[in-house]
């Protein structure tokens, strides 16, 4: 009988390795705007995912499972009076993202609801998730490339789920206020490259928001 293969312990905070593990070093960041995941849920379980990543970073953010027959969809982070929801998609309609576009109403609070599967959940996300379909969509403006590269994109210029808040809030917010949030998110991805020896996988799923 052969040996079985030892798999090391994964920190279930970051998903790396116990000893690779970077969550001491993870920050807060806290913003005027806020963030609502919603996740397929043939998304939650997979370790290549970066919306819990970024969740566990921005201070107030909220998450919501979409897909499963059982719990029925919670939408009650997407049902507050006193919020101003975009949905971050580039859907047909959408309105480029910027202060200017998207600017906070005094006395509302401006929410950001990220989409979390593939490209073709998200796409599907945006017509069929109750509340969300009813939402102002907004795109990212073009910018740099993904640095992810952990999960094959779907099309050129794709981002992961946590590239994608991140930019956004850096547009609402400036670059100054996300830097630590991208910093962190580089270093645990060299820290994912190492472990997986250097090389390219791919994923059989893209990731997340591409906006």
């Amino acid at each position: 009988m052969g040996q079985r293969k030892f798999r090391a312990d994964r920190c279930p905070g970051c998903g790396l390795h116990q000893e690779r593990c970077v969550c001491a070093s993870r920050p807060t960041i806290d913003l005027a705007t806020r963030v609502v995941f919603v996740q397929h849920n043939r998304e939650r379980h997979k370790p290549t995912n970066t919306a819990r990543l970024a969740r566990s970073i921005l201070s107030g953010a909220e998450l919501t499972h979409y897909g499963a027959r059982e719990p029925p969809m919670d939408t009650s982070p997407l049902d507050h009076e006193e919020r101003d929801y975009l949905v971050l998609f580039p859907r047909d309609d959408a309105t480029i993202l910027s202060p200017e576009t998207c600017p906070i109403v005094p006395g509302r609070t401006r929410t950001l609801v990220v989409l979390d599967g593939t490209w073709h959940q998200c796409s599907r996300m945006t017509r069929r998730v109750p509340r969300v379909m009813d939402m102002r969509c907004v795109a990212l403006p073009e910018g740099a490339p993904s640095e992810w590269g952990i999960r094959t994109p779907p099309r050129p210029g794709a981002l992961s789920t946590f590239e994608a808040v991140a930019r956004a809030l850096a547009v609402l917010h400036g670059d100054e206020a996300v830097a630590p949030m991208l910093e962190w998110f580089r270093a645990l991805t060299a820290q994912l490259w190492e472990m997986r020896g250097g090389a390219p996988v791919g994923d059989e799923d893209d990731d997340g928001d591409e906006a």
